[in-house]
């Protein structure tokens, strides 16, 4: 790895504590509307896709695992988001 490749995975790394720091105080703050629910969804969709290209290495070209593993992640979060809705929703 050289010097430039690690100041780069570095910086992402930086960015993801910062986005995990982040989320977590609008989850704290926020309560149970769904706004602050997306936001903090929408925060996870950036770290896990920071991971998918930075820490996999998978942001180079066109990669068939790249598009599963985001892919993967919209599910899990749209998932996540329908259940908060439901739940808001239903009681």
């Amino acid at each position: 790895m050289t010097r430039r490749q690690h100041e780069e995975l570095a910086g992402v790394l930086a960015m993801l504590i910062t986005f995990a720091v982040g989320g977590a105080i609008v989850a704290a703050l926020a309560g149970p509307t769904i706004v602050p629910i997306a936001a903090v969804l929408a925060i996870a969709f950036a770290k896990g896709r920071l991971v998918v290209l930075d820490f996999l290495e998978l942001r180079g070209g066109y990669h068939p695992m790249r598009i599963a593993l985001i892919g993967w992640l919209c599910v899990l979060l749209v998932a996540a988001l329908l259940r908060s809705v439901l739940v808001g929703f239903f009681g």
